[in-house]
């Protein structure tokens, strides 16, 4: 957290570099206002929230967390999973600013003791259309990997005292797969990058359930007798699901592979240049890590419904 003295109060507020959903506080002590306006702007597309908050006992804080998600754009969120927000701070009784800052806002969450972009061994499976998510010039870029890319980053600990502190410099180190049959799948894990994998197919699932109502038929047999309580259902449909298995991976692959199972967005590409990209979803189960070496990480996704025909 930043600190500085304005006006109206001591104020602390976020780093440059923020989590969209970790708690991000605006605190200002000492304030002998009624009430103090925050106003919070995407810089990219000009989008903005004016919120006014009420101080108690000479103490403001404030929570804008939830603003800065609502910048995000879900329905393009893997192209754009990092911006620029800038906060004014705004005495209402003169309606003048009293400060600004600006924070990079990631999409995403951190823990205390994890690191945020630092070196890291990446499995590159080469005969799919795999990149790498790297935090440089102030934002998430996903690079094309090559034979000769060996990239340096500057890695970020994340501590207690909830403030960044710059790391050694790392690298980021491939090791070839060469595999080309399987479900290759991408996510966004939790620090806002784009993670892949080649999982084996397992056991595919397909549950049908009714849909709308039952018809009643006109049904007769061939010599004219009517029969009323025939009927047809108006429509099913399928739910089809697919075990998914990433065989013997390191203690480092595992975990990063975890971050499947609370991520929201997840893709299956097709192997197709029509169809690409197609959302999933992961299925709800409980996965239970061992202390082998090398395990096998098994999980479900649920697949697009099937839904064909309906009467």
């Amino acid at each position: 957290m930043r600190t500085t003295s304005t006006t109206i109060g001591q104020m602390t507020y976020p780093d440059e570099i923020c989590f969209a959903f970790n708690p991000t506080y605006v605190k200002i002590t000492s304030c002998q206002l009624a009430s103090v306006m925050l106003r919070i702007t995407s810089t990219g597309d000009g989008a903005t929230y004016t919120l006014n908050y009420a101080v108690f006992n000479h103490m403001l804080t404030a929570n804008i967390a939830r603003i800065i998600q609502l910048f995000f754009d879900p329905y393009n969120i893997v192209d754009k999973r990092c911006l620029d927000v800038y906060v004014e701070v705004i005495n209402p009784t003169t309606s003048s600013p009293v400060q600004g800052f600006h924070t990079t806002a990631i999409w995403g969450n951190i823990a205390p003791g994890e690191t945020f972009n630092g070196p890291k061994t990446l499995r590159w499976f080469d005969n799919w259309p795999q990149k790498v998510s790297v935090f440089t010039g102030g934002t998430i870029q996903d690079l094309v990997i090559t034979d000769d890319l060996l990239m340096a980053v500057s890695p970020f600990d994340y501590t207690f005292d909830f403030t960044f502190r710059q790391g050694v410099v790392g690298s980021i180190n491939f090791v070839h797969d060469k595999s080309k049959d399987g479900l290759f799948l991408r996510w966004i894990d939790r620090h806002g990058m784009l993670q892949y994998w080649l999982f084996d197919k397992g056991v595919r699932e397909v549950k049908n359930n009714r849909g709308g109502s039952e018809l009643t038929m006109n049904y007769a047999d061939r010599e004219g007798n009517s029969f009323r309580n025939i009927k047809r259902q108006q429509y099913f449909f399928g739910e089809v699901s697919q075990e998914l298995c990433a065989p013997n991976v390191t203690e480092e692959e595992y975990t990063m592979l975890e971050g499947i199972l609370t991520s929201p967005v997840i893709d299956l590409y097709h192997p197709s240049e029509i169809v690409g990209w197609e959302p999933v979803r992961i299925a709800k189960g409980t996965i239970k890590r061992s202390t082998d070496t090398l395990q096998d990480f098994k999980f479900e996704i649920e697949l697009p419904n099937v839904n064909a025909q309906s009467l």
